[in-house]
């Protein structure tokens, strides 16, 4: 019996010495002792581990790596189920605002045209004085849309130093124009 009794803790030494070894032994080398062991442990170091021993770290280390892995499945298909969702609710959104744009360009088109038209009926002298007051950008496009014959005749009706600015204008939206057009 006390031989039993001492033997027990070189076993069990040995039992934890081969399952660090066994697991261990992947991922990294182990370090030199440095200082002096007792004659129990160098002996229980050297004996081989027990099969039963080997095995059972064997088991621990696969079924140990086995739920690692299946967290990190869990984890990633957790996270890919939220980058679905995240974009099919930005795709909508983006939809929505799609069809918003769409609304406001078809608006804005019809809007335009319906200006373009009214100044376009316009007397000369009439037009002119609401180019006067008009911000010289959109003046200058309204001119750009109109006729040439009804935007001369406007010009012809406006102060000169009023006129010049938009011809200015007219020229370098013209120039912007051709450039994209080109391109």
């Amino acid at each position: 019996m006390s031989n039993l009794r001492k033997a027990l803790p070189l076993v069990a030494a040995a039992a934890f010495v081969s399952c660090a070894f066994a697991v261990g032994a992947e991922q990294k080398k182990a370090e030199p002792v440095v200082k002096e062991e007792p004659p129990r442990v160098r002996e229980a170091r050297a004996a081989p581990p027990p099969p039963d021993a080997r095995q059972y770290c064997a088991d621990i280390a696969a079924a140990a790596g086995a739920a690692r892995n299946a967290r990190q499945e869990k984890e990633l298909l957790d996270i890919e189920q939220r980058i679905a969702k995240r974009t099919a609710e930005l795709e909508a959104k983006r939809a929505e605002l799609q069809d918003v744009l769409d609304r406001y360009d078809t608006l804005l088109k019809q809007t335009d045209e319906r200006l373009v038209s009214i100044y376009g009926r316009m007397r000369p002298e009439a037009a002119a004085a609401q180019f006067a007051n008009m911000e010289e950008d959109m003046a200058a496009a309204m001119l750009m849309r109109l006729q040439p014959k009804q935007s001369s005749a406007i010009l012809n009706e406006m102060e000169a130093s009023r006129a010049v600015v938009l011809t200015k204008k007219v020229a370098a939206l013209s120039s912007l124009v051709g450039a994209g057009k080109k391109q």
